[in-house]
């Protein structure tokens, strides 16, 4: 799905007028294209639009509602699915929480479109622009251009020199969009929107647009003990899950036997670790998606539910094949528009290389193999 996403840097960005800006221009070049407001701050239509203005989050809580991240992603891709190109915006800034720990950088990343940033122009510009930059490369996204909007006419010297100081240090297209509605469409008509569309992210190098996993939780009294209650299995559990989810249910399973103090994962060990993500699942604790709805995982996923999907993380104390296979197709999917290796085996290597291992050994090659296939799958 070809597309933009303008995400606002601050309030007061504009990202709407933005968005409006760029369907025009793709139109007038004969680019199909429809607009879509994900997220509103301060009124307006919106999927998600709300008269607060403050953090997503908290603008719903007090309209008294929620933001459901996999619905928020499915009704954008709706508004996208004529076959044109979507231009979407989400209003609040980068790492705005759209949920507990679901940012706009987490949408932005399941939609895989290039980011058009949206800055107030004003003394805070190349602070807020290189923050958002900053931000968005390191989560390995594609950054096709900033516009500085309310741009005056005429702009003074200081604001002049600012956006001239932004165009050396940003490394992408700066543009401006006027405060002036009436001048927008002259402006507007000057960018390479079309161009912005392929926009690739940037390469960086190996590792360094992970966070790294986070230790599993410190065996507790109750998870050690045999026989435990199955109220506090599924409270360790959620545990292991909210530090190091999304991941495979096995990974979990063995973090708490290990931590019970069990040496092999029995099928006996097993079960009542299974029958407590079942429950956690059914009380909307976690996000459950069972292995027979993804059979190249062969293994159940667990996640929070205001998780993002996908996260894409150092390997850390995780084996290779403790990786869920949809966040290795992702980072080879990064790597590839990075420009690291373009073919099957030279992004199984890169895999490697960036996640520090060597050998591939056999069962290596093929766990790559199948998150290759993952990647190459229609509509991936």
């Amino acid at each position: 799905m070809p597309g933009l996403l303008v995400v606002g840097a601050a309030h007061g960005a504009a990202e709407d007028a933005v968005a409006e800006a760029l369907v025009a221009v793709l139109l007038r070049g004969g680019v199909d294209a429809s607009p879509v407001a994900a997220v509103k701050l301060g009124g307006g239509a919106a999927i998600h639009g709300y008269a607060a203005v403050a953090s997503p989050l908290t603008a719903a809580r007090h309209a008294g509602g929620t933001i459901e991240p996999a619905s928020l992603v499915a009704a954008v891709r709706a508004a996208g699915e004529n076959g044109g190109a979507l231009v979407a915006s989400a209003g609040g800034g980068l790492l705005a929480p759209l949920t507990a720990r679901y940012a706009v950088r987490d949408l932005a990343l399941e939609l895989g479109l290039p980011l058009v940033i949206a800055v107030p122009a004003g003394p805070d510009a190349v602070n807020l622009a290189r923050l958002t930059l900053a931000s968005a490369r390191g989560a390995g996204l594609a950054v096709a251009a900033i516009t500085l909007t309310g741009w005056p006419d005429p702009p003074d010297r200081v604001l002049l020199d600012e956006r001239r100081l932004l165009d050396e240090l940003a490394g992408v297209p700066v543009v401006t969009l006027p405060a002036a509605p009436g001048a927008r469409e002259d402006a507007a008509r000057r960018w390479p929107a079309a161009a912005w569309l392929e926009t690739a992210p940037p390469a960086p190098p190996p590792g360094a647009t992970m966070g790294a996993p986070a230790a599993p939780p410190a065996p507790r009294e109750e998870i050690a003990s045999r026989g435990t209650p199955r109220p506090e299995i599924m409270a360790a559990i959620l545990e292991i899950v909210t530090v190091e989810g999304p991941m495979r249910a096995t990974r979990a399973y063995g973090l708490y036997n290990r931590a019970a103090g069990g040496k092999k994962l029995t099928s006996i060990a097993r079960a009542p670790l299974s029958s407590a993500v079942y429950w956690l699942s059914r009380d909307g604790r976690i996000a459950l998606t069972r292995a027979e709805d993804i059979p190249w995982q062969d293994d159940d996923l667990v996640r929070l539910p205001d998780a993002a999907a996908v996260r894409v993380r150092e390997l850390g104390p995780r084996t290779l094949e403790e990786v869920p296979l949809d966040e290795i197709a992702e980072l080879m999917r990064r790597l590839r528009a990075a420009g690291h290796a373009s073919d099957e085996a030279g992004l199984k290597r890169a895999v490697l290389t960036t996640y520090g291992l060597v050998r591939l050994t056999t069962r290596a090659d093929e766990y790559l193999g199948l998150a290759y296939g993952l990647l190459e799958a229609p509509g991936a």
